[in-house]
């Protein structure tokens, strides 16, 4: 069955070369790819049902603020509610330093951000500049965050080791094994293909839960974490989080 009539999803997370995703179609069959940027990741899959992209959608400012990591971090107590943070506004990630952007984001929402959130801003910019340039894709690239998709698969309980640590990464494959079989011969492929200089195995098992999270929720619904009302940027672009909540038994 040709791409354009076979329904597929595809995970992405970013790594150090740029951008890795994985795509599962309906007859799960898989393909991973790695990108230098966003736009190679759509031009490669253009016709997703879904993108879930480890990635801030939706930029808050002073009128429109988010609240999505707050409820991300409940639901990941007590072990992995510091793997969410809260990113900068708008106008912050479109400033030029850390220094300006801080200022910037005092200034609109009263409080700093950390390093690290600056550290992914020029990837934030690349999927919301993306968005904004393409309209249709509005309502397709959702951002969904691995641990919080990693506990809901694993019946609303989050990983206790860290995503980086052997044990970490043998908890998440094994867990994603159980409930898609194909899951480490995606993982070792993925090791095997791809240099650890610009896809670490983590950036794998990321993108990996994503494709699953995608897959399932293709075929049963998916779950998001809203605020009890959805929230907006102020260009219509939902700040809200993707998962699939397993509830009993189910045939993947």
């Amino acid at each position: 069955m040709s791409e354009n009539s076979q329904k597929y999803i595809v995970g992405i997370d970013g790594c150090k070369f740029g951008w890795i995703a994985i795509k599962i179609d309906a007859d799960t069959q898989v393909s991973v790819t790695k990108h230098s940027n966003f736009i190679s990741v759509i031009k490669e899959y253009p016709k997703a049902e879904k993108y879930l992209v480890d990635m801030v959608v939706g930029l808050a400012d002073e009128s429109h603020p988010r609240e999505v990591e707050k409820l991300a971090r409940q639901k990941l107590k007590p072990n992995r509610g510091s793997s969410v943070f809260t990113p900068p506004c708008r106008a912050a990630v479109y400033e030029k330093t850390y220094e300006m952007a801080k200022e910037k984001n005092k200034s609109i929402l009263g409080k700093s951000f950390s390093i690290q959130a600056w550290n992914i801003v020029p990837k934030i910019k690349e999927v919301d500049e993306f968005i904004l340039k393409n309209e249709k894709y509005k309502n397709r690239i959702f951002e969904a965050h691995p641990e919080v998709c990693f506990a809901s698969l694993n019946n609303q309980t989050p990983m206790i080791f860290k995503k980086k640590e052997k044990k970490g990464i043998i908890e998440r494959i094994n867990l994603l094994q159980s409930i898609f079989p194909k899951s480490s011969q995606i993982f070792e492929k993925g090791s095997t293909i791809f240099l650890k200089k610009e896809v670490m195995p983590d950036d794998t098992t990321d993108a990996l839960v994503l494709a699953v999270t995608g897959y399932l929720g293709m075929k049963y619904g998916f779950s998001y974490i809203e605020p009890k009302e959805i929230k907006k940027d102020i260009y219509g672009i939902e700040m809200n989080m993707i998962f699939f909540e397993k509830k009993g038994s189910f045939k993947n």
